[in-house]
């Protein structure tokens, strides 16, 4: 048994409660010393830019993987819908934990609500598939994009902005959720894929790690993970595209709706045994393609 536990996560406050999470859940299982250590990623550093322009989410967990595979830490903490399908060599999912509410909400200006929003209200994301949706519901905001983390974000409502939007998950974690005007819902915003999931990358060769992770894992939240991710997968999005997804599971099945942007709105639904997880979502990208199609040929 390793005598320390090294995590590694990104610096900011939301990254640092995010490893507390995943700290106490190993310590629930394995009574060992446990030390948190704060990476600053190139996403973390370029501001000024939006994500699409700099190589995208991707940017986040780089530096991270890099000190995983050179033995810095032992465990590597993300938010999940910031990971790349892809991983470096050498390295694997080790968990995901109980996933957080995984929707998206608006937070506004003081003495502003969201049903109170006027019209050309100027709201902050940093995220084209909020933005798209957003618009479709009230196309008279202006939306304007914005960076940095959940505090800097919620500070420019003392500055510039009427309204941000932001995840859940991220708010209740930052202990923001209060500020929370409205929640919205599925058939008004349907969020990232993996919005809300916790995932711990390991490294391959990590016996002992890999029996911690097996005693910590989310079974819900690995089955939906799996059809979300297998969506972005089949459809090819990434951050140049919007594109959300979500999976929930119900008496033992899985439902998931699917969204992805052309020059219009285009979402999908269906539902599966939780064990044809990666085959749910690569079913509602293939139903996409097809809307996607005789969009073209209409045109």
């Amino acid at each position: 048994m390793k005598s320390v536990i090294k995590i590694g996560t990104r610096a900011s406050q939301l990254a640092i409660k995010q490893a507390e999470l995943a700290k106490e859940a190993i310590q629930s299982v394995l009574d060992t010393e446990i030390e948190i250590v704060t990476i600053t990623t190139k996403g973390d550093k370029i501001l000024h830019k939006t994500l699409d322009k700099i190589g995208g989410k991707g940017l986040f967990v780089k530096e991270i993987e890099k000190a995983l595979l050179e033995g810095t830490i032992d465990i590597a903490v993300h938010s999940m819908k910031d990971m790349p399908e892809d991983m470096p060599e050498g390295l694997t999912l080790g968990a995901v934990l109980k996933r957080e509410n995984p929707m998206d909400a608006i937070v506004c200006k003081k003495a502003l609500t969201w049903k109170t929003l006027p019209k050309g209200a100027k709201v902050g994301t940093g995220s084209l598939r909020r933005k798209v949706q957003l618009l479709s519901i009230r196309p008279d905001l202006n939306v304007v994009p914005i960076r940095g983390n959940i505090m800097t974000r919620l500070d420019r409502l003392e500055q510039d902005l009427d309204a941000v939007v932001l995840a859940v998950a991220g708010l209740i974690r930052n202990g923001q959720h209060q500020r929370i005007s409205y929640i919205f819902k599925l058939d008004e915003m349907i969020p990232a894929a993996c919005q809300g999931i916790l995932a711990l990358q390991i490294r391959k060769k990590d016996i002992f790690l890999k029996e911690v992770m097996k005693k910590i894992l989310d079974e819900d939240a690995y089955y939906c993970q799996k059809a979300e991710r297998a969506f972005l997968t089949e459809i090819g999005a990434d951050c140049h595209a919007p594109a959300g997804a979500l999976a929930e599971i119900k008496e033992k099945k899985l439902f998931m709706t699917a969204l992805f942007y052309t020059d219009r709105l285009l979402q999908t639904q269906a539902s599966a045994d939780v064990t044809q997880a990666e085959a749910l979502g690569k079913k509602l990208a293939k139903d996409i393609k097809k809307q996607m199609d005789m969009q073209w040929v209409k045109y």
